[in-house]
């Protein structure tokens, strides 16, 4: 499988959870910024071809926001936090957020569920 690149919209314990989650796939690079507008210089700067974004719950509160900017540059947006109001959940997947997962409590499950997002947006159908 050629490496793919997955951009993480995250910061501190969230962003490294996300991260490491990530490096146990094989094949995958991971582009990470706290918010939108360093994830497009990041983006600008970096890679051609971004698989999937997934942003926790600071960017999916500003969905609109992050969807249109994305989604311009063909990147699908997946949305993974805790404790989600189902008023924000509504109103992201209204935004045009793809995906949006409650964030599991334990490791295994994070994980697993990271691995399923990721080969999800990056094998072909």
């Amino acid at each position: 499988m050629e490496p793919v690149t997955v951009l993480v919209i995250e910061e501190g314990a969230e962003a490294a959870l996300v991260c490491a989650a990530l490096a146990k796939q094989p094949d995958v690079r991971v582009l990470d910024a706290p918010d939108v507008r360093r994830a497009l210089k990041r983006l600008d700067e970096g890679p051609g071809r971004v698989a999937v974004a997934i942003i926790g719950a600071a960017a999916l509160a500003r969905s609109d926001e992050v969807v249109k900017k994305l989604g311009t540059r063909g990147i699908p947006v997946v949305g993974v936090a805790s404790g989600l109001a189902p008023a924000d959940r509504q109103r992201a997947l209204e935004a045009g957020v793809k995906e949006v997962h409650d964030r599991p409590a334990k490791w295994q499950p994070y994980s697993e569920l990271i691995g399923t997002l990721v080969s999800r947006f990056t094998l072909p159908n």
